[in-house]
């Protein structure tokens, strides 16, 4: 997802350690990695309610159209 290499990633723990100092590093560790759970919870519920949604509409697209077919093909189709 995001490029980020072993160099960059290290320059931003040992950047968060002297700003927060070893005190305030777990705190605030916790706190982000907590953002980040109820972000992805989130995100997925989104998700699964626009899926739900979609198949919704397609399920009525499809009862839409079986009332426009003439009625002679849903007798073939029938039999």
């Amino acid at each position: 997802m995001f490029d980020i290499g072993f160099s960059e990633l290290l320059l931003v723990i040992v950047l968060t350690l002297l700003v927060l100092g070893p005190k305030k590093l777990p705190i605030v560790v916790k706190t982000v990695t907590r953002w980040i759970r109820i972000l992805r919870s989130f995100s997925e519920t989104i998700q699964n309610d626009l899926s739900k949604e979609f198949r919704l509409e397609e399920l009525e697209e499809l009862e839409e159209l079986e009332e426009l077919e003439p009625k002679h093909l849903k007798k073939s189709r029938r039999s």
